[in-house]
């Protein structure tokens, strides 16, 4: 007689960045859609003003949640790096979060593997292996070596939809819900297991609620007090393009053969790495934003 399992729906949520507005767009269509189980795969917070919120929320509907690079960073937090910069953002969150969040966040395991009917599902954010998202390839090579004993691999942190087979495994990263940088619209994924899995990709336009969202966040004491990283987050999510390594990109080569820094000099070469992202970028007509302080 064959055996007959039981179809199961879960929701695979990744890199949400304390974008609270599109996490309950997410966590509402889930519901309508009968989700039974719920899983994480990290980088719940910085970014914005309501990471306590979000966490909250994580902690409320997770099944299954792990550690993400930007949890990491809260748990490493290195006070001397404060003032520069590209930290503030970390430090802003870090002085934000509540004890009972940052209590949650040092529970998260690095990896999981869960067993659902047939399947063993790997459960990982992959910021170790990961480095670029065009090295994917290398990525599932890596997680293969390190992780055989599975058949299916959730992950996130490169803000890019797949959906594929590799070597007898199956990887799927749902795409990021808070931050999505292949393609303007906030993604999650409903995986339908019975003893295969199915996968559908949920989107929702960021222009639907953009103005909505901007409005909210150019009030807040983050984007004040983080000006140059907050617009660089909402060209990010305007145009669903990774502009945040642009801006990195850009800086790196202004760094280059630049040895250990005081926070003045830094933060200096920061601004000016901003000015030319801007002329860069309006160059080229990928974003018409006019940045004013």
């Amino acid at each position: 007689m064959k055996e007959k399992w039981i179809i199961i729906k879960i929701a695979v949520v990744a890199d949400i960045h304390t974008n609270l507005l599109a996490l309950n767009l997410a966590l509402e269509d889930a519901k309508e859609n009968n989700v039974e189980k719920y899983i994480f795969l990290g980088d719940y917070i910085t970014d914005g003003e309501d990471s306590n919120d979000v966490l909250e929320l994580v902690k409320q509907y997770s099944d299954y949640a792990i550690i993400g690079n930007r949890e990491k960073y809260i748990l490493k937090y290195n006070k001397e790096k404060e003032k520069y910069n590209n930290y503030k953002t970390i430090s802003y969150t870090y002085n934000s979060l509540s004890k009972k969040s940052k209590d949650y966040i040092k529970k998260l395991k690095e990896h999981m593997i869960i067993k659902i009917n047939n399947l063993r599902i790997l459960l990982i954010h992959g910021d170790i292996y990961l480095k670029k998202p065009n090295e994917r390839k290398l990525f599932y090579d890596r997680i293969i070596e390190n992780y055989h004993d599975f058949d299916i691999c959730l992950y996130g942190h490169s803000h890019i939809y797949y959906d594929e087979i590799y070597k007898g495994y199956h990887f799927i990263n749902p795409g990021s819900i808070g931050q999505p940088t292949d393609s303007s619209t906030y993604k999650y994924c409903i995986l339908n297991i019975d003893n295969t899995i199915n996968v559908q990709l949920r989107e929702f336009s960021v222009k639907e609620s953009f103005q909505e969202f901007e409005q909210k966040y150019k009030n807040t004491k983050y984007y004040k007090e983080n000006y140059i990283w907050s617009n660089l987050i909402l060209d990010t999510i305007r145009e669903g393009k990774d502009y945040c390594n642009l801006f990195l990109d850009i800086l790196n080569s202004k760094l280059n053969n630049k040895k250990s820094l005081g926070e003045e000099e830094y933060n200096k070469i920061w601004e000016e790495t901003f000015a030319d992202y801007s002329h860069i970028c309006n160059k080229n007509n990928k974003t018409h934003r006019k940045y004013i302080e």
